[in-house]
């Protein structure tokens, strides 16, 4: 800061009391000096020499409004402990840093704190090493306890530094002191043992002195390349997070405090500021936070309402980008800073002030398209989703109504190209210029869950004032439920209409050969033709019993008589009608020994077990058995369906229960069916409060389990009764499993 007036109250009274106690040591050493011999006079006048020249080469680190200068003049104090009086090492720290800071034409507040908190700790260490003894030359207490003082000046120097940014900048003494803790210390010890060094050259051949040019310089070069590397990585951090913090929804409120932070600490400002027009007033964002408005002046013109404005501060020191063209001036970015930018300076800038072009065109083109539509209320509350697509194909805004058809939040999408997010199917004629987008179309929204979700859509072209292309506007509604529905149509209709010609052209190719009388007339033959012809009729009773059950179940009347029953005597009547009718096939039953009684309807059950062991029979090979079981845990009997087939695919298994759902392979299109059978087990189960599940691996086969709620379970009994076959071994472990 330029003037001490712009500093805190607290910042100037602590300022104020280390500059009056440099004073003080000042004028208590000038005493002493009255009893100097011409050695001592002469002593002072050439470390104040010394002193001044390292004074015009500090290392600057910036923090934030304030800088620490590092130098290497700490080592010339560590010699000086060792061979001068204090009093002489007091006024030649008190002149040598009057004068470098004079040639250097620092501030006189900054002068004078420097000066005061550099006699303050000289004193500090001149104190400690009195304390030690003050020990000669030539002994190792003489090192150690100069050393010790050192230390002392170092404490002092680290903390009165850091108290003056932590009270200028508002963070704790703890948080500054911290951050260059480790340099200061390594800075601190190196600047120590030379000038202990020195002091041990000084007193056995002072003109060996001259070989320690060589160590001192490539120290201070060492400093500047540590300095230069802390400050690149700084600023390639800070350029990262700048840029970052600009990117947000387009629907957001611009906030760019965090940005102009990170810009002011990027090039060591005193402050910066950002000036972009609103309406008919000129917003200026300031570092700090702060917000305020001033009218544009007359006429209206971006940069001259910005010349005025600038023109208002010409007393400050400041450099000024302008963000955008010379046609096209959009704001400008302001640093208040009285060096100089630098050329790598320059081109961070630049950057910076492109990032904000490109923030304020895509708010620019938002804004507008919302404006000029008068549809901001309508796209947030609309049921249909609703986003804006960029001319190079990058959403640039995401309704709700999108978030809610999709399961994409906004900030998952805007940013994003259409390619990353739909699948497009379109309709209407599609052209390179307007990118994968037609005018009307149907998409799948790529989304992050395994379910895809389809929306039909329509696209407008937003068009600027001179027939340019500047964005699009999308409105999309979902079709996932209208397309799923018009394929389940569509397979229901192929299915039924397949499912119903295989019964019949058998039964048409029979009844025209009896009627014509070109079978052969044996009463066997006739007998095999009306065995098959009633197994077809059977097939067509079954598959109309099946739709029968389907539209009874959807319109939602009852379709279960509850009572007491025992489970075991209804599930081995039907496998003895499967006996019966394959006898060819082996089916395996194992049951309790005790009674298992449940609370369902019995001719419901036996359908259930109906569809699932001819499920188990039409997917398993020939020779392969089919095993039932009947367990029961807790309060629930379970019956389970197994075989030995080809299993189902861990991708198909959750659709296995629903409508009209049938595994493409080639064994599917053998058997034949209508998908129904598992569908219709499942809502009976369900209506009888049990429930259902299946249990499959490929290659191994298949395991169709449901539970329904008993009316009492007194003993578990582990030993089981064949009915039909014995099992070679115990049911699997989805067949112990309860519902």
């Amino acid at each position: 800061m330029s003037s001490s007036r712009a500093l805190p109250l607290k910042a100037r009274a602590f300022i104020a009391t280390v500059a009056a106690s440099g004073a003080v040591i000042a004028l208590v050493a000038a005493v002493g000096a009255t009893q100097w011999t011409v050695s001592d006079a002469t002593a002072c006048a050439a470390l104040i020499v010394l002193i001044t020249v390292m004074e015009l080469f500090p290392i600057p680190v910036r923090y934030r409004t304030e800088t620490l200068n590092m130098s290497m003049t700490d080592s010339i104090w560590a010699a000086a402990l060792l061979l001068v009086r204090p009093s002489v090492l007091t006024l030649a720290v008190a002149g040598g840093a009057i004068l470098g800071h004079a040639i250097r034409r620092r501030p006189a507040y900054k002068a004078a704190f420097n000066v005061g908190q550099y006699l303050v700790g000289i004193a500090a260490a001149e104190l400690v090493y009195t304390a030690c003894g003050s020990p000669g030359m030539g002994t190792g207490a003489a090192f150690l306890a100069a050393g010790a003082a050192m230390a002392a000046f170092f404490v002092v120097n680290a903390t009165s530094v850091a108290m003056v940014i932590s009270l200028v900048e508002g963070e704790s003494l703890l948080a500054i002191l911290r951050a260059p803790l480790v340099p200061n210390l390594l800075h601190w010890a190196c600047n120590t043992s030379t000038g202990l060094l020195a002091a041990i050259v000084w007193s056995h051949d002072r003109q060996a002195l001259a070989l320690l040019v060589a160590p001192l310089v490539l120290s201070y070069f060492a400093y500047r390349a540590w300095v230069a590397g802390v400050r690149e990585r700084d600023q390639m951090r800070n350029l990262y997070e700048a840029g970052r913090s600009l990117f947000a929804p387009i629907e957001a409120a611009a906030d760019y405090q965090p940005f102009l932070g990170l810009v002011q600490r990027m090039l060591g400002a005193n402050s910066v500021e950002l000036i972009v027009t609103e309406d008919d007033h000129l917003a200026i964002h300031q570092s700090g936070g702060a917000v305020s408005r001033t009218p544009v002046v007359d006429g209206g013109e971006m940069k001259t309402s910005l010349e005025s404005y600038l023109g208002t501060k010409r007393d400050v020191p400041l450099q000024v980008k302008v963000i955008g063209g010379a046609e096209d001036v959009r704001g400008v970015l302001v640093v208040y800073r009285a060096e100089s930018l630098t050329a790598k300076e320059q081109s961070l800038l630049d950057a910076l002030a492109s990032q904000i072009y490109v923030m304020l065109e895509n708010h620019r083109l938002f804004f507008e398209t919302l404006e000029q539509a008068q549809l901001v209320d309508v796209i947030a509350d609309t049921s249909d989703g609703i986003f804006v697509v960029s001319p190079d194909h990058r959403v640039l805004s995401w309704n709700p109504a999108m978030e809610r058809i999709t399961g994409l939040h906004a900030d998952e999408a805007v940013g994003r190209s259409t390619e990353q997010l739909l699948e497009i199917q379109a309709n209407g004629e599609d052209t390179e210029a307007e990118g994968p987008l037609g005018d009307a179309g149907e998409a799948m929204v790529l989304g992050k869950d395994a379910e895809r979700k389809w929306i039909r859509y329509t696209r407008n072209v937003i068009r600027d004032r001179d027939g340019g292309l500047k964005a699009f506007v999308v409105v999309a509604h979902d079709v996932t439920a209208e397309l799923e529905a018009e394929q389940m149509k569509r397979d229901f209709v192929a299915t039924v209409s397949h499912e119903l010609r295989t019964p019949l052209t058998p039964l048409k190719g029979f009844l025209t050969t009896l009627l014509r009388g070109t079978g052969d007339d044996s009463p066997e033959e006739r007998q095999e033709y009306y065995r098959i012809m009633l197994n077809q009729a059977n097939r067509l009773e079954r598959l109309i019993t099946d739709l029968l059950e389907v539209s009874r179940i959807e319109s939602g009347k009852p379709m279960v008589d509850g009572r007491t029953f025992e489970l075991a005597s209804v599930v081995a009547e039907q496998v003895g009608d499967f006996t019966r009718q394959h006898p060819d096939r082996e089916i395996r039953l194992r049951v309790p020994e005790a009674p298992v009684l449940v609370q369902a309807d019995p001719f419901r059950v036996g359908q259930v077990v109906a569809n699932l062991v001819s499920n188990a029979l039409k997917y398993s090979p020939a020779e392969a058995p089919v095993e039932l079981a009947i367990t029961w845990g807790g309060d629930h009997a379970v019956v389970s369906v197994r075989d030995h087939g080809d299993g189902i695919p861990s991708g198909e298994q959750h659709r296995v229960f629903e409508r009209f759902h049938r595994l493409e392979n080639g064994l599917t299109r053998r058997t034949g069916g209508t998908g129904l059978g598992l569908y219709i087990a499942k809502r009976l189960v369900e209506a009888m409060d049990g429930r259902i599940w299946l249990y499959s691996k490929p290659g191994v086969g298949s395991t169709f389990s449901f539970s329904l709620p008993m009316v009492s379970a007194e003993e578990s009994w582990l030993g089981s009764r064949v009915v039909r076959l014995d099992l070679d071994e115990e049911p699997s472990a989805a067949e112990r499993r309860p519902a």
